[in-house]
């Protein structure tokens, strides 16, 4: 690319800044909204000789946050998503939660499922590091994944040095859809599930542990997605997954790894596996460069893919982030593709 047509995608972004509102909170009794809004302009390869680059803006998110504090122990939380500008408008999390209990927090309703980090808290774009989610959470594991159940949290200290061990355990309606679907991510949104639907639940949990300037964990899931429609014997899909993260001053290291297997009808298993490393460096003048590479593996090699991503943010204020990274697809030399794209994104909180 150009240097030229890279400055000229550096403008469009910068052109944005000028939305940068000053956080605001706006409380009622004990209700206090926030949310987070993003807009993306990404240029990417078609393959097409003939039409080599796309191009498009995306209001990614604009997504609204409530919490609601009933007594000291007792509260709710919801998130409501309109993405797309519009095109997806729907519940990402809704629930009660008591914590009335030393170490343990008890959670109802429907709430993202904490599996590993990515999953559970990294996942939102003013804290993700980079545009886009990691190959491995689009095609491994359903990315922003989130149910309705019963969900069981907490952590304890270890030792006098501020080390935690830190446990979420749950039951949900669980992932649901059509015998032998590849697409993770159409079996969501089993969260309006009837009696006469399904009587399958899903398990799964995470255990961690937080050091000073660490933490690691290890995460599974597992229940059934579908029914065999001759003889109505369940098919099941299961996720295991580790997580890790190091910080030392401005520097950040992460990295995550998940193994799936989804029973098919003939019988056999769809594995696939991936992870994603990513590290990142904080200067003094609010300027982050970001490097991550991602790997995913399937049983068809044509699938295989990794992603390369290069890329920058610029923290304009406590609230307000650009970014700006180059993604490359490198797939196996016999099955390469022209995939590549620059992403642009500008976020703010509210």
């Amino acid at each position: 690319m150009s240097r030229t047509l890279f400055v000229r995608c550096v403008l469009i972004v910068a052109g944005g800044m000028a939305l940068v509102m000053a956080p605001s909170n706006v409380h009622a009794q004990m209700l206090k909204f926030s949310g987070y809004a993003d807009l993306e302009w990404t240029l990417q390869e078609t393959n097409d000789p003939e039409d080599e680059w796309h191009n498009l803006f995306d209001n990614h998110h604009f997504n609204l946050i409530g919490l609601a504090w009933v007594t000291d122990d007792l509260s709710g939380a919801i998130e409501v998503e309109y993405e797309h500008a519009g095109e997806e408008i729907k519940l990402e999390y809704g629930y009660i939660s008591y914590v009335g209990i030393p170490y343990l927090r008890l959670v109802g309703g429907k709430f993202i499922i904490p599996f590993n980090r990515w999953n559970k808290d990294i996942h939102p774009t003013f804290i993700s590091k980079m545009p886009g989610r990691p190959p491995v959470y689009g095609n491994v594991f359903p990315s922003t994944y989130s149910d309705v159940g019963i969900w069981a949290s907490g952590g304890a200290p270890v030792g006098q040095n501020g080390n935690r061990v830190t446990y979420d355990l749950y039951v949900v309606n669980g992932l649901k859809g059509d015998p032998d679907e590849s697409s993770f991510r159409g079996l969501r949104d089993n969260d309006r599930e009837k009696p006469d639907r399904d009587d399958n639940k899903a398990v799964g949990g995470r255990l961690g542990f937080e050091l000073a300037n660490a933490s690691f964990g290890v995460s599974g899931y597992t229940g059934d997605y579908a029914k065999t429609e001759d003889t109505g014997v369940g098919l099941g899909i299961s996720f295991v997954g580790v997580d890790a993260d190091y910080h030392w001053q401005g520097l950040e290291l992460r990295g995550e790894f998940v193994s799936a297997s989804q029973d098919l009808t003939s019988g056999e298993n769809n594995d696939r596996s991936g992870y994603y490393l990513q590290a990142a460096y904080l200067t003094e003048v609010d300027f982050e460069p970001v490097v991550r590479f991602t790997a995913v593996d399937f049983e068809g090699q044509e699938d295989d893919a990794q992603e390369l991503g290069i890329g920058f943010n610029y923290y304009l204020s406590a609230s307000g982030t650009v970014r700006v990274a180059y993604l490359f697809g490198l797939e196996d030399s016999e099955f390469e593709t022209d995939n590549d794209k620059l992403m642009t994104q500008f976020v703010v909180v509210f």
